[in-house]
């Protein structure tokens, strides 16, 4: 007959760790950054266009680009369930990545889409 085991004398608990934050690889962030500034790059086309049709003038027009560009952040913060963090190096490139690279882009468009339909005003 064979003696039974002892029980094993309870291990004392591990301090837990403060939370990290996650890390970013370059080539997720790079890949990230690509498609954030597609994105950009599209919004400035179509909100320019979008401008030109509607007849916008001057600080209008800016006003309307910089609320398409406000609207196109808010839907990737949403898109990156409101962390950012976990995406990109700072939080804070969600609203301001790219931002004025697509600006003119957006006056090339507004001004073609404007001249196209407001020429006999």
């Amino acid at each position: 007959v064979r003696p039974r085991p002892r029980p094993a004398a309870p291990r004392p608990a591990a301090p837990r760790a403060a939370p990290r934050a996650p890390l970013l690889s370059g080539e997720a962030a790079q890949h990230n950054f690509r498609v954030m500034d597609h994105a950009r790059s599209s919004l400035a086309l179509f909100a320019g266009a979008a401008a030109g049709i509607l007849g916008l003038h001057s600080l209008a027009g800016f006003a309307f680009y910089l609320a398409a560009s406000l609207a196109m952040s808010a839907v990737w913060w949403a898109a990156m369930r409101c962390a950012p963090a976990r995406f990109l190096p700072s939080p804070s490139l969600v609203w301001t990545a790219g931002v004025f690279d697509g600006l003119s882009s957006y006056v090339l468009f507004w001004t073609l889409a404007y001249g196209l339909v407001h020429v006999y005003e």
